[in-house]
This record gives structure tokens, sequence and C-alpha cells, in this order.
């Protein structure tokens, strides 16, 4: 059995092989290219080969080609890797050659989950999506604030359709420039807004092929993007052990300090996957203000949890138990009951 660890980098990367009793085989320097990484590790598979790298912006493709040609792969977050993170003395092949020491003898933290070829799709798109609403949001706020520069007020979502901004150009300016200006801004909006709307038909198929974004769907304020921010971000939710890992794993869990018979809660940890987070919680606050039957239980449950603790904290503690309602629905292979809620509140 055969050991690597690769510090991987944008040119070129850096591979350390060692054995099981930790002798050297090879290491050097390899280009980060498909056809490098397969004609210098593949000679070491037919025995078995074992590969540790860190999480980056290229984990995913090279996982990929070392699972082609039957590496097993191990894939940790760097923060975790304590002997790399807080070395003085930094180098690839020093972190390559921790990385293979640490992987062989089974040293390494708890490896970090690689999402399949569609959930990483789903990812992308979801990205790119809030990329470009952030982009359109940013245009709308430089023209709004230059017009309030001629003492124009414009009300929350005047630009937020085209016929808001053909309104605007059609009022005039006292300054001609800005004419010319907001007109520019004006193609740009509608390019954006072409652009949204195409990745949102990509995200309607992904929600047509998926089942299980309509069982998502069953629970209250939660919609596509919700359910297909889950989806992308979870994965595979069995591989939680239980609901509690998936909302450490939102970093909606508050921070505990324990020390003898004391113990102490904080904030949340906001360790993991910030859209994921960010998006339930926004549906807490709208279950919070909602007044339907099937968000009744929930609501009764917020607000008795708003007077002891306070809304902001209410807020958070109903987003993680959206989360792990989402969870068992997923995992029971079922759909949301208000009334099931309401027998466990009785």
């Amino acid at each position: 059995m055969f050991y690597c660890g690769i510090d991987i980098a944008s040119k070129s990367s850096y591979f350390f092989v060692t054995t099981k009793s930790g002798r050297r085989v090879a290491s050097g320097e390899v280009e980060t290219t498909r056809e490098a990484f397969e004609s210098r590790l593949k000679r070491y598979v037919k025995n078995g080969l074992a590969v540790a790298i860190e999480a980056g912006n290229q984990t995913a493709w090279i996982y990929d080609v070392l699972v082609a040609i039957k590496a097993k792969v191990t894939v940790v977050n760097p923060t975790k890797v304590r002997m790399i993170a807080e070395s003085v003395c930094k180098t690839d092949k020093i972190d390559a050659k921790t990385l293979a020491f640490l992987l062989r003898l089974n040293a390494l933290p708890h490896p970090v989950h690689m999402p399949g070829k569609q959930a990483r799709a789903l990812r992308g798109l979801l990205v790119a999506r809030r990329q470009l609403i952030s982009a359109r949001t940013k245009l709308c706020n430089v023209v709004r604030g230059m017009v309030r520069q001629e003492g124009t007020l414009l009300p929350a979502r005047a630009l937020s359709t085209q016929i808001g901004w053909k309104h605007l150009l059609e009022g005039g300016f006292n300054q001609p420039h800005l004419a010319t200006i907001v007109a520019a801004y004006f193609e740009s909006f509608k390019t954006l807004t072409t652009s949204i709307r195409d990745i949102d038909r990509e995200l309607a198929e992904c929600e047509r092929q998926d089942t299980r974004a309509a069982r998502l769907q069953t629970m209250p304020k939660v919609g596509r993007i919700a359910a297909l921010t889950f989806l992308a971000a979870v994965d595979d939710p069995k591989r939680f052990p239980s609901a509690r890992k998936l909302v450490g794993y939102s970093g909606l869990a508050p921070k505990v300090r324990s020390s003898g018979a004391r113990t102490e809660y904080g904030s949340i940890t906001r360790a993991g996957r910030h859209e994921l987070r960010g998006v339930w919680v926004q549906i807490a606050h709208l279950v919070a203000i909602d007044n339907s039957r099937a968000t009744q239980p929930l609501r009764t449950w917020f607000n008795r949890t708003a007077k002891r603790r306070g809304k902001k904290t209410a807020t958070v503690a109903l987003a993680r138990r959206l989360l792990v309602i989402a969870y068992h629905l997923l995992c029971d292979e079922t759909v949301y009951d208000a009334t099931r809620l309401k027998r466990r509140a009785a």
C-alpha cells in the first residue's frame, strides 16, 4: 500500500509518496493537469494508493481524476490540519510530506464530503445566481445614489423592473450627463436580468429532476431556491448521523464552553455552509410573521422563545428547527405535516 500527500497549487503541485513503513518512494513537482497527475501516480495504484489533498478551488476536478485511476482519496479541511496550518516552516514539500505522514498513521481530521457531480453543478448555478443578483443590486444602488444628488428619492422597488427604469429615464434629469449614465446602467440591468432568468430556467429543470425538492417545498415558505440550496449544500442528508450534525454543518449551532459543572452557550459558530445558513434564516423570518395554519405551531414556539430570549435568538433557533424538520423529511421520505408539530407541542 502506498500513501501520497499532494500540496496543490495553480500551475505545479508537489507530491510525496511513501510505503506503509514510511519509506519515501517518490516525490517532486507535478504539473497541475489531468494528464500529469495520471502519468505520475497511476503506477502506484495496482498495489493500492491512498491520497490526501486539502480542500480548495481545484479540489473537485483533481478528486475526480484521482478517483478515476482507482486511488482512495481523502479530502481534508486545511484549517483543521494543525501540523500544516500552524507550521512555522511551510513549504510545498513539507506540506505534502505531512499529509502523507498523517494519512499513513490515520491521523487526519474527519474528511471533507465531496458532493456528486449533480450537487456540484447545482452549487455552481446557485453561486452564479447569487453573484448576478448581487451585481444587479449594486448597480441599482449606484443609480439610486446618483439621482438622489438631484433631490429625487426613489421608492424601495422602483428599479426592480424595466418599467421602473423607463419611467425614470422618461422623467428627465436636471443634469444632462445623468441621462447618459442611467441609460448605460439600464442596458447592464437588462443583461443581468436576462442572465438571471436563464439560470432560473436551469434551476427549474434541476427542481423537476429531483423529487426531494418537492418534498422540501411542502414546508411553509420554502420555495425553489431554498429547497435547491439545501440539496446543493447537504447533498445526501443521510451522511449526517443526526439532525444536530447537520445544524453544526450549517453554522447555526451555538458555541459551547464547558468547564466542570458550568456550561455556557454563546453566539452561533458560523462555521459551515454560509449560503445554507443565510437562506434558512430568511425562511425563519418569513415563518415568524406568517399567519397561515401551516406555520401556527412554529409561530407559537417562536413567540414563546422570543419572550424568553429575544427575537434575534428566537429567529436563529427557528432556523435550526426548520433545518431539523427538512432533515427528517428527506431521511424519512415524508412531507411536512403541521399537525405532527402540534401533537409534539402538546
